[in-house]
């Protein structure tokens, strides 16, 4: 069969690439479904040391927030113990943000549309060294085109 993974899980694999073994995760969803996702991490040997949730029910609402509402919820949701620092929902616009956010909280910062591309891209057994996208692009060689003749 072919290779298949998740958001979900890719957040996993991606904390352990960054070197993560303890994350703080400030999401957008409710405080319950923050709490599944809290867990599902923890099951996958990922310990959570905070967990924040901002009660937001739809996609839509996400999709309109810009850098400043992105910036504070990083702020609000990071700890001082956490190694890197989640924000889930795939909803959520951070992919021009990425490297500011790291510098902001002093840690990699890893967002759902980041993680789950370079998912893809693991589970193709592609290599790609984007450090505009963050810590986590920076832990793999780049993909060199092939040369032709």
């Amino acid at each position: 069969g072919l290779p298949a993974s998740s958001t979900s899980f890719a957040f996993a694999h991606a904390a352990r690439e960054v070197g993560a073994t303890r994350v703080a995760v400030a999401a957008t969803y409710p405080e319950d479904v923050t709490g599944h996702f809290s867990a599902f991490l923890k099951d996958g040997g990922v310990e959570v040391v905070a967990a924040r949730g901002s009660g937001i029910i739809t996609a839509a609402e996400v999709g309109t927030w810009g850098r400043d509402e992105v910036f504070a919820l990083a702020r609000a949701g990071d700890h001082p113990d956490a190694e890197a620092l989640l924000l889930p929902d795939t909803a959520l616009h951070t992919a021009a943000y990425v490297r500011d956010l790291e510098a902001e909280v002093g840690k990699p910062v890893l967002t759902a549309n980041q993680v789950t591309v370079w998912e893809a891209l693991r589970l193709a057994e592609r290599r790609v060294n984007a450090p505009a996208l963050g810590a986590l692009f920076t832990k793999e060689p780049p993909v060199q085109a092939p040369v032709t003749g």
